[in-house]
């Protein structure tokens, strides 16, 4: 059943029901206005409820209805921009590309290990986690093989000119870090099984991406809307979005946001990589402000990446120096929620001839010590990843409790993420990274732990309750630094988190999301977790006390100041104008980050 939210604006699903007396003109994504007058341009048109636009008096050409209602046009700039001032017209948005977020001397990851560093047989495919969940896999399609088969249950395309094989090579990864069962490499591989995280569920194919990994936001709407419309037939618990775009609009008004919320609401679960651009520092921002869309939208649980280091300890885990980092543009949203297994990791490679294994740079991982046997697996790098194996963990909760909501399995998945990441610079490879609450959220995803906390209510919020990120606000200025703070009214007062829930320090302290009192898991005073120079944040910003996101609307005690000289400028992160540089939001990263420790790999 479809939840409604109230609060500024009457919402069923995911389109805005405008209620007026009088008609009033529509409204345009901003960057329609920088463009040319007579580019031709393909757009999203979201009516005005029941009514429809005059095109053909405009020049604009309509070519098809999404399942949403809304209008799929192509025309010049200028007649685009005509039609957005019709009354009949909501909100016009460019139907933008879409991209997976992925890339492409092999040593394993131990992802496994990594998600649960409790349990004794995580080495070994467990195929007791996730059993009847099914996880809708928009992507770049699936080819089975032994790993897969019995697991991929349904296959559609929406690529126009090819069927539902994968022939880009990125979504049969994802599907083998969700459900692979290993079967490929029971030998040959140093005693390694290259398996995925939920054996037991079942994957719906939904091919988006084509052989080069491209779509754009109207084909992505159709599958969302497929999985929404068919969810009961299959089971859908989990749809896994491992691609995006850059943000070019407010959550409120991004179609394919839009989409994923009304998928929230409906009852699934939504996992959205985070997005590749944490290097891109093209305006100054150290990749700060580059979460992608839809992983900008508050509802979905949004993902980074993290680098076992190819060891089964996740005391050496470091965060990658590519996973994009918030706060989200123009809205400011907290994200990543939280970070996930990312970085060179080992999984199914497609037999369909893909377009990633033919790149330079491609690992293609064969039966180790008999380089003559046919590749079976590739090792990839990107949040895509990351987002596979969070949604593999929900699969696995939902398995265990079906009836959690997807706002409780976000909340208890980052309720219970560790908070022990060192929170002291590290370079690597050139790049700074500091594991502040833009870069690793609430912490590393830990499926051991949620588990353990079944029943228990100090980790399941009520139902009825929503866990939306919160948005990041300038509450003002302190010693001539800028102090943020928390606003958690986007969703109203049935949103879970305030400084007198889960983030203050009147919750127990295991039981925050952030740790107790602050957001790095123990009790401190204000002036000793201070940030060193090398970061973005100024010489010496200082964390609160008491918890990072105060909910006072003056600086005090409960805020977290930040230093003056930072990224957060009126014309980067906190202005209209794009952080995105030429790189794109995925960059380059066919290889991931290097690992660091003396395990065979260092330095590659």
């Amino acid at each position: 059943m479809l939840r409604r939210i109230i609060s500024g604006t009457i919402q069923s699903g995911s389109m805005l029901l405008v209620v007026a007396s009088v008609a009033v003109a529509g409204t345009h994504s901003p960057d329609l206005d920088r463009l040319q007058a007579t580019d031709n341009v393909q757009v999203i048109v979201h009516r005005s409820g029941n009514s429809t636009p005059d095109y053909s008096g405009h020049q604009i050409t309509k070519i098809a209805t999404l399942p949403t209602g809304d209008d799929l046009c192509s025309g010049a700039v200028a007649n685009v921009l005509a039609v957005s001032g019709l009354s009949t017209v909501s909100h016009i948005t460019v139907n933008h590309s879409v991209q997976g977020t992925g890339s492409a001397k092999p040593v394993y990851d131990f992802m496994p290990q990594a998600v649960q560093p409790t349990s004794p047989i995580a080495k070994f495919p467990n195929f007791g986690q996730g059993v009847g969940v099914g996880v809708a896999l928009i992507d770049s399609g699936v080819t089975p093989n032994a790993d897969l088969a019995g697991s991929i249950v349904h296959s559609e395309t929406f690529v126009n000119g090819e069927d539902s094989k994968d022939y880009y090579g990125h979504g049969t990864h994802l599907a083998g870090l969700i459900v692979g069962k290993g079967v490929n490499s029971f030998s040959g591989y140093k005693g390694n099984i290259i398996h995925g995280v939920a054996p037991g569920a079942k994957i719906i194919n939904l091919k988006v991406l084509d052989k080069t990994g491209t779509s754009d936001d109207a084909t992505v709407i159709k599958a969302i809307e497929w999985a929404i419309n068919h969810r009961a037939a299959w089971n859908i618990k989990v749809i896994n979005l491992s691609l995006g775009r850059p943000v070019f609009e407010s959550w409120k008004t991004d179609p394919l946001a839009r989409e994923v919320e009304k998928a929230w609401l409906a009852g699934i679960t939504v996992v959205v990589a985070a997005g590749n651009a944490g290097r891109d520092n093209t305006v100054g921002t150290q990749g700060y402000g580059t979460i992608a869309s839809p992983a900008n939208h508050p509802l979905v649980l949004t993902v980074g990446a993290m680098n076992t280091e190819s060891t089964k300890s996740r005391t050496d885990d470091l965060m990658t120096t590519y996973s994009s980092k918030g706060p989200s543009l123009l809205d400011h949203v907290v994200k990543p929620d939280l970070v996930a297994p990312g970085n060179r990791l080992w999984s199914v490679l497609s037999t369909s001839k893909p377009f990633l294994a033919a790149q330079t740079g491609a690992v293609l991982i064969s039966s180790q010590g008999d380089d003559d046997n046919a590749p079976q697996y590739i090792e990839l790098s990107g949040t895509s990843g990351a987002a596979a194996v969070t949604s593999a963990a929900a699969a696995t909760l939902l398995g265990s409790e079906g009836s959690l909501t997807p706002d409780q399995v976000k909340a208890r998945l980052m309720k219970t993420a560790d908070k022990s990441l060192d929170r002291t610079s590290t370079v690597i490879s050139g790049f700074t990274v500091t594991n502040d609450i833009f870069t690793v959220g609430a912490g590393y995803l830990n499926l051991d732990t949620a588990l353990s906390k079944k029943g228990d209510p100090k980790y399941t919020i009520p139902a009825g309750t929503y866990a939306a990120s919160p948005a990041a606000v300038i509450r003002g200025t302190q010693n001539g630094r800028l102090v943020i703070g928390l606003d958690s009214t986007v969703w109203g007062s049935s949103t879970v988190w305030g400084s007198s829930t889960v983030w203050g320090s009147l919750v127990n302290g295991d039981s925050t999301v952030w740790g107790s009192s602050t957001v790095w898991g123990s009790v401190i005073d204000a002036a000793s977790t201070v940030w060193g120079s090398s970061t973005v944040w100024g010489s010496s910003t200082v964390w609160g006390s008491s918890t990072v996101w105060g909910s006072s609307s003056e600086p005090g005690a409960l805020s977290t100041v930040w230093g003056s000289s930072t990224v957060w400028g009126s014309s980067t992160v906190w202005g209209s104008s794009t952080v995105w540089g030429s790189s794109t939001v995925w960059g380059s990263i066919l290889g991931g980050d290097p690992d660091t420790g003396d395990n065979g790999n260092s330095g590659n």
